[in-house]
């Protein structure tokens, strides 16, 4: 049996899973505080010509890189690291036309601030439904979605983690602010005007998460979006928001107080519980209404496959696998080349003292104590000692 868990991580040696994920992000911090700077120049030279009257603009960065879980991409350029950097603006500023029109020209303006931007930076400008993509390398992009927020919650919006304060409701397609939540932050979109959606719900979930369960939460959500990205199966739309959900969810099957200290074995009951959730409905734990499984229906059962053959290999390295270097070939397998050639960062443990033997072997093992005749020795020499 192995214990393989110091190949995922450890604190006693600087080569481990975890650390090789680490993503060098010094790009994606410069992006985002020089796109920020250059949009709040934009809004100060031209929104009160073009909005009617001038404004400032607040951020909130989120996703993954807010989570801390971002990880190097396996497989640049088609995966790459992504920023997701939230631009805001009140509500009552953008109220003045249709919704859809004032969320086209909310679009319109960023994009073309961000166009020349890109083009003094030498990044590639990209448009996508919800947001104004810059790709600032080969491995790494910067999303900034626009939202519109009610306006006293503008005011204390901070570029930090803040307290969601507001209910959900129905998403309305009508063309009429009367029709859309006042109460509620507003997603633009190129196609449907705007959405409801507020990114500080599920920022606060996860954070809130991490305070119950700790560090191994994040670990362990990191691992299944390595292993995703390593077997490419973001293509079936397994995203991370998904992977992190179940993760939490699984954790909560299992109980915190059943939750393994080892990696591998905790990562192990993580991932055999995985193909009962991504073949069904995964609930949004900050808003139950939504269902985060998006992998099309044709491809559930693959994707369960494949999280079911994982779940294989590690009860395989865990439970049987008797030579570290085997141990070793098996999690690069399934995970990738950055888990660490290192068979010296595995142990391999008896069956007889491991698991469900241990309790028998001790009480064998107190029996044959009892069974030797008892022994007289001199006590031993015990000098003078100070407590400190």
């Amino acid at each position: 049996m192995a214990n393989a868990s110091k190949l995922l991580h450890t604190t006693t040696d600087p080569e481990n899973y975890v650390a090789n994920l680490r993503p060098a992000d010094e790009r994606l911090r410069y992006a985002r505080t020089r796109i920020r700077a250059y949009l709040r120049e934009a809004f100060e030279a031209s929104s009160a010509a073009v909005f009617g009257r001038p404004i400032r603009p607040r951020f909130f960065t989120q996703g993954s890189f807010a989570y801390k879980t971002l990880n190097d991409p396996a497989h640049p350029p088609g995966q790459q690291m992504d920023l997701d950097d939230g631009c805001y603006l009140p509500l009552s500023f953008v109220r003045g036309a249709r919704p859809s029109t004032a969320a086209e020209k909310f679009f319109e303006f960023v994009g073309a601030a961000l166009r020349e931007l890109a083009r003094i930076e030498g990044w590639r400008y990209e448009e996508k439904p919800t947001c104004c993509r810059l790709v600032i390398a080969a491995d790494s992009h910067v999303d900034n979605p626009l939202y519109a927020i009610p306006d006293a919650e503008f005011l204390t919006l901070e570029d930090r983690r803040t307290r969601a304060t507001t209910a959900s409701a129905d998403v309305a397609k009508a063309d009429t602010w009367e029709e859309l939540p006042s109460d509620e932050v507003l997603l633009a979109h190129r196609e449907e005007g705007w959405i409801e959606s507020d990114p500080r719900k599920i920022h606060n979930w996860f954070t809130d998460a991490v305070d119950v369960y700790g560090e191994r939460l994040r670990r362990d959500s990191r691992y299944l979006k390595a292993w995703r990205d390593n077997g490419k199966l973001d293509r079936y739309k397994v995203t991370s928001i998904l992977l992190m959900a179940c993760a939490w969810q699984a954790y909560g099957k299992i109980g915190g107080l059943n939750l393994s200290n080892r990696e591998d074995e905790r990562l192990l009951r993580v991932v055999e519980l995985v193909p009962e959730y991504v073949r069904g409905r995964v609930s949004n734990p900050a808003c139950e209404d939504e269902d985060l499984n998006r992998i099309p229906d044709e491809h559930r059962e693959e994707v369960a496959g494949a999280f079911e053959d994982l779940a294989a290999l590690m009860r395989r390295v865990v439970n049987s696998c008797e030579d570290a270097r085997e141990a070793v070939r098996l999690l690069r397998h399934a995970f990738g080349d950055r888990v660490p050639d290192r068979p010296d960062l595995v142990s391999i443990e008896s069956a007889a003292v491991t698991g469900l033997a241990a309790p028998a072997i001790a009480r064998t093992a107190a029996a044959t104590v009892a069974a030797q005749p008892k022994k007289v020795v001199a006590a031993p020499e015990v000098g003078r000692s100070r407590s400190g």
